[in-house]
């Protein structure tokens, strides 16, 4: 009776068993996971900056200062439209500067408080996908205080540039920006300048 060799029998067994050691090593390997270097769509943004008077905005026997600039703070929340575009809400506090005149005596503060309820949008002139060179342009209703001032609220509207570069931090993008005001009711024209912070979800 012929012999049968079970050496070739076991050998097929087990190449069969464990597979090529290519397709082993493949599957021990994790899989990339998929994201978005820069993320985009619903945002909050901070502002914090300073705002400088042009043309006097009180009213008679009261001046508005150029120098020193008022403190401006900002809290927006918006959406993005791609890499190119946003719109947003926001609210808007700042300070006017000025001095009162008291005839024979020395000038007084005249300072005033403004809080804006804003709206606007950016869009994006220049772009690559991290840093964008943008122009906006906002509207919005005044309240001012305290009347002593002479200081009316109003339509406020603004415009500007400014640039926006996002961090490697992927939700966080830093920005700059520097923009003009107008309020309609008081004629009183500005500028300011603002470093941001932007949170993207």
């Amino acid at each position: 009776m012929r012999s049968v060799s079970v050496f070739p029998m076991c050998a097929a067994v087990l190449v069969c068993g464990l597979g090529s050691p290519a397709h082993a090593e493949k599957k021990s390997q994790p899989q990339a996971q998929q994201f978005q270097e820069v993320e985009r769509g619903l945002w909050l943004r901070a502002t914090m900056g300073a705002v400088m008077t042009v043309t006097n905005a009180f009213g008679e026997g009261r001046e508005s200062a150029l120098w020193p600039p008022g403190p401006m703070i900002e809290i927006e929340a918006g959406y993005d439209f791609g890499q190119y575009a946003s719109i947003y809400l926001g609210v808007l506090a700042e300070q006017l500067v000025g001095s009162r005149d008291m005839g024979s005596r020395s000038p007084v503060s005249n300072d005033a408080g403004a809080l804006a309820l804003m709206a606007g949008g950016r869009f994006n002139a220049l772009t690559t996908k991290r840093l964008a060179w943008f122009l906006m342009a906002g509207v919005g209703w005044m309240f001012t205080q305290p009347s002593l001032a002479q200081y009316d609220g109003g339509v406020l509207i603004q415009a500007g540039t400014g640039i926006e570069y996002a961090t490697n931090l992927r939700h966080f993008f830093v920005g700059l920006e520097l923009f003009g005001q107008y309020d309609v009711m008081n004629g009183g024209a500005g500028v300011g300048l603002s470093p941001c912070l932007k949170y993207t979800f």
